[in-house]
């Protein structure tokens, strides 16, 4: 490696004479840092300036908020050198990297001869201090490039789904499918088994490897399921790792997953799941811990949609739809998702509180608007499942009725086993916090969501007592923004004012009793219902502020359990989302 030539490339440098280039070469140092290594922690002593010469570094406040990528030739640690402070992030490697390391006796020299430098430094900070880490942690999240494909069980086909996934991640086809072969044939036979830390034989790897990154948009290596040093290589070069396992198999890790889960990467893993149409997801939760991904996902054989949304998902080109709570007039949420099959925009990810986590679980079992209309008229309209009363203790009604709907419609069928991602939100109102349920029995957690206090029974769960989610997150974009999915579309049926009595003055405690029978007085329901969620209305304005498409039903005029109105609710639900889903589309291109 050059040390002269790559500082003499270096902005950092630019318009520094030669001789000094040379003498800070004389003093400059090469550190190998392998991927998932920590270049810098927080409360270092900051000694040393570093250039990163060869790979990529990723920057972490001590939450763990993600802030920013180092890129070839840029600087790392010159806000801590030059503050003479303690260093105030992590900074670890995110391929095999090698960096160029100056002390700081050698740049004091150099600012001291040249201030013009110091100038330059000054700059790199400043732009860097202008940038909102939120929005470039959120950009660094979805800017997923390179991907390695791995096999847990025996016969996956794993060139034919690398081959899919490359065109199915870039539309303009500048996605490259990189296996030890194509390596080989342009470095030497051999090339691709250069070990870490092999000299000059694997700085020639990594540094053909870091120009084909920036030559293509995405790249997708095929390891395999076998140990060595080619997946090993393949593991440390990408921002994602795809494991590819038969459903129906019994959870067991190949050699090569086994060398994963021991190698400390920090590279997020994600487990697709190999299903026929028809068949049984198999062990999900035991998959997932095998191989320890934070996600998973289904792929029928030959289906090349499945390959497109696990593509859109990976890359934040997907789209979350955030279904809110509102009693009967979450059945404008049926509109909305009419709508969305008319002009097929793909949903990648399902998530609701209360009715809107009843739709929307069955927009991810696979149904369609049609389909779940029928579903919940037959529900809320022709045989109401919310009417089997009892004398009050904990409760209006027993739940029996409606539990065993749920039971009908679901089945024993588990969140996990769906084949669309899907959340719910339930309320934990012995801790006072929300509870989002990505898995287990989903009819369970649906009844769960939508159980409003006072007038269905909570749920006991380990002692705790859960009910509707809409207490405390009517409208869940804040879980959907942490999946990093992509696009949010969010429908909120949520209205103030619902609870009047128009026309009463003064304080009279026993109005609402001597309600005339030609007016509309507020119910029991419609009030438990307002008190219940009071709260949750409050914070929707900021949650509304996440979705990328926001969209407030006009449904103010229908009341909260107005079951019969169902068609009018869908029909004002389905207009405004023509009126408004080509904003989101628009945002596509």
């Amino acid at each position: 490696m050059n040390v002269r030539e790559l500082l003499a490339q270096c902005p950092l440098f630019e318009g520094t004479p030669p001789s000094d280039l040379d003498a800070l070469a004389l003093s400059t140092h090469v550190r190998s840092v392998a991927s998932g290594e920590t270049l810098l922690s927080i409360g270092a002593p900051a000694d040393h300036l570093y250039i990163l010469a060869v790979g990529r570094m990723r920057v972490e406040l001590e939450d763990g908020t993600l802030v920013n990528d180092i890129g070839r030739l840029e600087p790392i640690g010159e806000m801590s050198l030059l503050s003479s402070e303690t260093r105030t992030a992590t900074v670890y490697a995110v391929r095999d990297s090698k960096v160029l390391m100056i002390g700081r006796d050698a740049l004091d020299e150099i600012f001291h001869s040249h201030p013009s430098m110091l100038l330059a430094m000054s700059r790199t900070i400043i732009t860097r201090l202008r940038q909102n880490q939120r929005a470039m942690a959120l950009a660094a999240s979805r800017r997923s490039r390179c991907f390695a494909v791995l096999a847990a069980t025996p016969q996956i086909d794993l060139r034919g789904f690398a081959e899919t996934f490359a065109a199915s991640i870039d539309e303009e086809k500048d996605a490259q499918v990189i296996d030890a072969a194509r390596v080989d044939k342009a470095l030497g036979a051999g090339a691709a088994n250069a070990r870490l830390g092999e000299g000059d034989r694997e700085d020639r790897l990594i540094s053909w490897l870091q120009d084909i990154e920036i030559h293509y948009r995405h790249l997708v290596y095929i390891g395999g399921t076998k140990a060595g040093p080619w997946s090993r290589r393949c593991m440390r070069q990408v921002d994602r790792i795809l494991i590819l396992a038969d459903a129906s198999m019994p959870p067991e890790a190949s050699p090569a997953v086994r060398e994963l889960l021991r190698s400390g990467l920090r590279t997020p893993v994600d487990l697709i799941l190999i299903r026929p149409e028809g068949a049984p997801a198999g062990e999900v939760l035991k998959w997932r811990e095998t191989v320890d991904a934070t996600s998973h996902y289904f792929l029928r054989p030959g289906h090349e949609a499945d390959v497109a949304h696990i593509a859109r998902s990976l890359t934040g080109r997907g789209i979350g739809l955030v279904l809110g709570g509102g009693g009967a007039r979450g059945f404008a949420h049926i509109g909305l998702l009419r709508a969305l099959e008319e002009m097929k925009i793909n949903i990648d990810v399902y998530g609701g509180t209360s009715m809107g986590g009843f739709i929307g679980a069955l927009a991810a079992s696979g149904h369609d608007s049609q389909e779940i209309l029928q579903i919940i008229r037959k529900t809320f309209v022709d045989n109401n499942s919310l009417n089997d009363y009892i004398l009050p203790k904990v409760s209006l009604i027993r739940g029996r009725k409606f539990r065993r709907r749920l039971k009908e419609i679901f089945g024993d069928q588990q969140i996990e086993d769906l084949r669309i991602p899907f959340f719910c939100v339930s309320t934990n109102l012995t801790r006072g916090c929300a509870m989002t349920h990505e898995d287990g029995p989903l009819g369970l957690w649906i009844g769960t969501s939508m159980c409003v206090p006072g007038i269905a029974p909570p749920m006991a769960y380990k002692g705790d007592l859960l009910v509707d989610g809409a207490v405390v997150n009517s409208l869940p974009t804040d879980i959907m923004q942490d999946l990093e999915r992509g696009l949010i579309i969010a429908s909120d049926v949520s209205t103030e004012g619902e609870v009047r009595a128009p026309g009463v003055e003064g304080p009279d405690p026993e109005v609402l009793l001597r309600w005339k029978s030609s007016e509309k007085r507020p119910s029991l329901f419609s009030i438990l219902f307002r008190t219940a969620t009071l709260t949750s209305g409050s914070g929707v304005e900021a949650r509304a502020a996440l979705a990328d498409l926001y969209l407030h039903m006009p449904v103010g005029s229908v009341g909260v359990f107005e079951w019969k109105q169902i068609d009018q609710l869908v029909e004002l639900g389905y207009q405004h989302a023509m009126e408004k889903l080509p904003e989101l589309i628009a945002q596509q291109k």
